[in-house]
């Protein structure tokens, strides 16, 4: 556990009375140990690269366990009694997660292999997450594992839900696993999963097309700029796509732009309107997170 930089709920470690295997004595609290060793040991066996993924259940806890004492075998346990057995164990939460290592594409015809990135594993779990829940926040982050400013977060409702990455240089080089490994976890017991989706009307009124450029500190997500210019812009703003990113070498500023589409359910938005739409979009991140809107 030292290895990998556990902290908190994460580092404590639950022993088995009677374990499968003396080299496995405890519960796990991450799948990314078991991954890595699996890939590891894949590759010592000659194999040139790995991709594997899991799902299964990880035990963590933040209360004081409570023994569940001698529950009689002679008959059904009664509501309490098992009431009392699971809240003798730690909690266990659905995870997936997965480890890329090595070549993420093979070479052939097309051109020559690609090395698999911490990128992979950051689209992956963006992927997931788009089918299971749709709209969530992509943030930097530092958590171990993961390499430090090559971590992302991502956040359903402002709650952390998953992480991906790439593998921190000291984890990769004690099991001598390629430079770059790149692992995505999920949280899924954590997932409100997307509910029916309601189609909304269909609107025959023309779109309105803006692009607005700002720039704003390196510090600031573009999910923070985005959201503040949805607030800005009403809602007859239909939708809001980051378009460009752009930041000089040794610069702290840098330049977001984004297209805005606004469209009337009952009329043709004059280019006043819209202007004046785009104007509040730009107030409103100005406010929100000290954006200057480019000229």
């Amino acid at each position: 556990m030292a290895l990998y930089g556990f902290t908190g709920d994460r580092a404590k470690k639950f022993e088995i009375a009677n374990p499968m295997s003396d080299q496995f004595p405890f519960l796990r609290t991450h799948m990314t140990p078991g991954l890595l060793s699996a890939a590891a040991r894949n590759l010592s066996r000659g194999a040139d690269s790995v991709a594997l993924f899991e799902t299964g259940l990880v035990f963590r806890n933040t209360e004081k366990l409570i023994p569940a004492g001698e529950i009689p075998t002679s008959k059904r346990p009664t509501s309490a009694q098992i009431k009392k057995i699971y809240e003798s164990v730690p909690k266990q939460a659905l995870h997936v997660a997965g480890v890329i290592a090595g070549d993420f594409e093979n070479s052939g015809w097309w051109g020559k292999a690609r090395k698999g990135d911490w990128s992979d594993a950051v689209d992956i779990a963006s992927e997931l997450l788009e089918e299971l829940v749709g709209e969530f926040e992509v943030v930097n982050t530092e958590l171990a594992p993961w390499h430090p400013g090559r971590c992302a977060e991502f956040r359903v409702n402002g709650k952390a839900v998953a992480h991906a990455g790439e593998i921190h240089p000291r984890v990769t080089a004690a099991l001598q696993l390629p430079e770059r490994t790149s692992v995505f976890a999920l949280v899924l017991d954590a997932i409100p999963f997307a509910s029916a989706t309601v189609a909304s009307p269909v609107i025959t009124m023309p779109a309105a097309i803006q692009d607005i450029s700002l720039f704003v500190d390196e510090k600031v997500t573009a999910a923070e700029v985005r959201d503040a210019l949805k607030e800005g812009a009403g809602l007859l703003l239909e939708s809001i796509e980051l378009f460009d990113r752009f930041q000089k070498p040794g610069e702290k500023n840098v330049s977001l732009a984004f297209t805005l589409t606004f469209r009337a359910p009952d009329r043709t938005l004059t280019s006043d309107e819209v202007s004046a739409l785009r104007e509040k979009a730009g107030l409103m991140a100005a406010k929100r997170c000290g954006a200057t809107i480019r000229s």
